[in-house]
């Protein structure tokens, strides 16, 4: 199946680009699809949201299509 990520904000500037795609296994889930693009060094604290919904768990399964926004956790106040 393939993902479409979009990054944001440092991961955008770590990674060098603001989307990438992925063929994922099926029944792969965020985490695993992290780990791939993150090369095993998931960062802590991300937000990560899933065909514009935040998810709660990264064990939250993918779809082929889906798209998957990650973010650095907000902060401010």
């Amino acid at each position: 199946m393939r993902v479409v990520f979009r990054l944001y904000a440092k991961f955008r500037e770590q990674l060098g680009t603001s989307r990438v795609e992925l063929d994922l296994e099926d029944g792969a889930t965020v985490m695993d699809a992290l780990g791939g693009l993150f090369h095993g060094d998931v960062p802590r604290g991300l937000m990560v949201a899933v065909n514009n919904r935040l998810v709660e768990g990264l064990d939250t399964k993918l779809r082929d299509g889906d798209v998957v926004d990650v973010m650095p956790p907000a902060s401010g106040g």
